[in-house]
Order: C-alpha cells, then structure tokens, then sequence
C-alpha cells in the first residue's frame, strides 16, 4: 500500500501553526523532489509563512507581558505586606493600636482575595484600597499601624502598574490580530494543496520515491496530533476582553457575550468559556466572570453597565 501524507487531527492554533508549517517548509527544502511537485504552490506559501513570522516577531517584541507579571508580583508582596502587619498590630500592647489595626483589618476583608482578581479588577481594587487608606479617616489608624510606609509604597506600585495595562491595552488594539487569522487560513489552503499535489504523485509512483519525505511528515503530524489533542489548559486570567457596549435597562436577566482574545486566538462561548453575571437586572455596574473551559482554565472578571 502507498505511503500517503496523513491528516492533521485538528487545525493548528498559535504556536502549534507556526512550528508544524516551518517544519514542512524545511522539509520541502530537504527532498527537492517533493519541492519541485510543490513548485506552483512554492512562492505563496513561503510569502506568507514569512508575512506570518513578521506579525509574530512584532508580538513577541514587545515586553508587557513580563513586566505586568512583576508589578504584579510587587503588589502581591506588598499586600501581604500589609495584611501581616495588621495581624501584628492586633497583637500590640496599645489598645489604640489595636482599634486602629481592627478597623484597617475591616477595610481590607470588603475587597476580599485581590491577588485572585484579574490584573484590571486587581488595579482598581488597589488603586481604592490606597486612596481609602491615605484619607482623613483612615490615615491616622494607618500610621498607629505602621501601615503608612507600606501604603505609600503600594499606591505607588499601583500606579506603575496601572500604567502599563493601560500600554498594554494599547498595544493589543494595534496589533494585526484580524491579519494574522487571514495569513494563517490562507496558509492552510496552500498546504492542504500541497499535500494533495505529493499523495496523488506518491500513489501513482512506481519507484517510491517520496516514501522517506511521507514518512518523515508524518512523524511530525503525529508529534502535533498527540501534542495538541489536550494540551495544558490556559490560563484565561490574561485574555484581552473587548469593552462590552452600555446595556439598556429592560427589568431583565442582562446577559451579553464579550468578545474574547488570548493571545492570537479568538475564544468561543461556550465551547472556550462559560460566564457568569451578577448584579445584571438593576441599573448601575453588573459583574461578569469569565470561566475557562476545555483548553482554558482560570476566571476573568470584568463590568459593565447598564442603564
């Protein structure tokens, strides 16, 4: 029986894609016979799988993603910070001290788990957990608590921190995410061509002479069937959600569907993620959680507003 190129279990996403399709690239280099069956296909493909390499290049240049990672990280450190001297001020000889320290400690259970949240939730939970902490009221409490050194740092923190999700926001709206799909659908088209140009010469050869190259593919597709049927959830924490338009009061349950990018990948309800709403029957902010599924994990919190 004739060797023939098998199929891909599932279209390739991310860096699945671009890894298989540079491997076939070097492979056609490799065996010039297969190359020259290819040879009409030869210069589309290799235009666009470098117009592809050139978005991601682009992507990967920049370095948001780990610097938010760290600041994130700071003010996770300094919110531990805080809570652990509170806990040791409730312990403090000055009853004022620990009056101060209880109501400081009643103040930061309303915000609940803020290292749990999403970076944008955890920026705002922040940025009004300090300006609550540097007021009239409580300012005085936080300075018997020696929190005052601990605040100043984290509304700092948070500002820095603030700032480079608003870079970040920026960026990504100005990435070619719409022509990186089209580049990769156009992709697929010229290779599945390809590959149904080697199969019918490879079944009509007499001399197998495109066994060795057959084979060496299907190595790899079986590599990235097996890889890529379930690969390691995502986490969806770090998905960019396009702002959901004002709703309007109906005396109703309002539930809409957010659009939803990780990375270069647009998620799909219910297939990628379920949601849940809260506070979405009465005028004012509603709460979405979006909860990863199947091949992503994790919850993404976001508002929006109905009026």
């Amino acid at each position: 029986m004739k060797k023939i190129i098998s199929v891909l279990f599932k279209y390739l996403r991310g860096e699945a894609h671009y890894q298989f399709l540079h491997l076939f690239h070097q492979l056609l280099m490799e065996f010039p016979s297969a190359n020259s069956l290819v040879s009409v296909f030869y210069p589309e493909f290799a235009d666009l799988l470098h117009q592809e390499e050139q978005i991601i290049d682009a992507q990967k240049s920049s370095d948001y993603t780990q610097r938010i990672a760290e600041a994130d990280h700071r003010d996770d450190r300094l919110l531990t910070g805080i809570r652990e001297t509170v806990d040791a001020a409730l312990h403090h000889f000055d009853p004022a001290v620990v009056a101060a320290a209880q109501s400081i400690r009643l103040r930061l259970k309303t915000f609940g788990e803020i290292q749990a949240k999403s970076y944008e939730e955890e920026a705002a939970a922040i940025r009004i957990l300090t300006t609550d902490l540097q007021s009239a009221e409580y300012a005085p409490k936080a300075a018997l608590a020696g929190l005052t050194p601990w605040v100043n740092e984290l509304a700092e923190a948070a500002a820095d921190f603030g700032e480079l999700l608003k870079q970040r926001n920026i960026e990504q709206s100005a990435k070619p995410k719409q022509r990186l799909r089209n580049i990769r659908r156009q992709i697929e088209i010229v290779y599945h061509d390809m590959i149904t140009r080697i199969n019918a010469a490879a079944t009509l050869d007499t001399a197998d002479t495109y066994t060795v190259f057959i084979d060496r593919l299907n190595t790899q597709i079986a590599y990235f069937n097996d890889h890529n049927h379930h690969p390691a959830p995502k986490n969806i924490r770090t998905a960019n959600v396009d702002a959901i338009p004002v709703q309007q009061f109906t005396g109703k349950a309002i539930t809409p569907i957010p659009a939803v990018h990780l990375e270069d990948v647009e998620l799909f309800f219910a297939k990628d993620f379920t949601l849940a709403y809260k506070n979405n029957i009465q005028r004012g902010v509603a709460e979405m959680s979006i909860v990863g599924k199947g091949n992503y994990a994790g919850k993404k919190n976001v508002t929006f507003h109905i009026e």
